[in-house]
Parts: C-alpha cells; sequence; structure tokens
C-alpha cells in the first residue's frame, strides 16, 4: 500500500488509482481495487494482466484523469487491462528465488568434496571461518535445501554437520 500511496501523493489531480498486485502463488496474497470506478472494472481486468503474465511480486497501478469521455464498462476495462498490459510487457522480468540461511561445518580433510558439492549446485559461502574445522553459512534456494544437505552428507559420508538457521 506504500507504493499506491506513494503513486497518489505524486498524481493528486488524477481522479483515479486503481491497481492490484499478486504476491505469492494461488489464491494467496492478492488484492485489487477499482478505487471508485464502476465493481470489477479496473482492479480485476488489471489483476488478470499480472496473472496472464504469470508473475509475482508485482504491484500495477494505473492512474487516469477524467477527460470528459465517458467509457462505459467495457471501455473502463479495455483501458484498465490494456495499461496494465503495456506496462508489464514494457518492464524488465527479473526472477528472485526465495532463499533459506544454511550453516554447515565440516573438518579440513572434507574441504575439497564440500568445494565441490557447492560448485555443483552454484553456491557460494556468505563467509568462511577456518579454525578446528571449517565453518560456514549460505543462502540455499527454499526448493533445494534438504538436497544440498543430502548432497554434503554423501559427499563425506555424514561427517559434516549442516542445517537450515
Amino acid at each position: 500500500m506504500a507504493f499506491v500511496e506513494a503513486v497518489r501523493e505524486r498524481r493528486r489531480d488524477a481522479r483515479h488509482h486503481c491497481f492490484a498486485w499478486r504476491l505469492k502463488q494461488g489464491d494467496q496474497g492478492w488484492r485489487a481495487s477499482d478505487a471508485g470506478e464502476p465493481g470489477g472494472t479496473a482492479g480485476m481486468p488489471i489483476l488478470a494482466r499480472i496473472d496472464g503474465a504469470e508473475l509475482r511480486g508485482v504491484v500495477v497501478v494505473v492512474t487516469r484523469y477524467f477527460g470528459g469521455t465517458k467509457l462505459g464498462k467495457g471501455g473502463l476495462i479495455r483501458a484498465y487491462g490494456g495499461a496494465a498490459a503495456a506496462v508489464l510487457d514494457a518492464g524488465e522480468v527479473i526472477e528472485v528465488h526465495e532463499t533459506r540461511t544454511v550453516r554447515i561445518e565440516h573438518s579440513y580433510a572434507d574441504q575439497g568434496a564440500v568445494q565441490g558439492v557447492l560448485r555443483a549446485h552454484q553456491l557460494k559461502p556468505l563467509g568462511t571461518h577456518f579454525d578446528e574445522g571449517v565453518s560456514f553459512r549460505l543462502r540455499v534456494p527454499v526448493e533445494d535445501v534438504e538436497k544440498v544437505l543430502d548432497a554434503v552428507r554423501d559427499a563425506t559420508a555424514g561427517r559434516v554437520r549442516g542445517a537450515p538457521e
């Protein structure tokens, strides 16, 4: 809502700031607002364009100034949906994966095996601490946490201690 409010502040002279967002997969984490337009003519067409683009973590605000021409419900639906489609087509999609921090501890003898697993999964430690053994933290995509932990345990015959934080 802070983003929507910022748009409203920048465009105070506009009559409508209709919006929709989709934050999560499925029926969770979405909202649509017609912001004073007739019901179902603005927010839902914007949301439909977000869903059609299969995007998550997105908010779209369409600002409309009244120019004296009444569009009717069909015209409003086309205008809001079309504006949302245009902005989504023009934007750059940045893929972001949810991650979890994992802490791993191992002996110096297992350093090569552990590094091999990290390279295979394209992971880099956030910082490595060398003491009596080696310990580090890394960010792992949520869906890969158990796979990575299993791989380092397999590569070291179970000698590695690792767990999500």
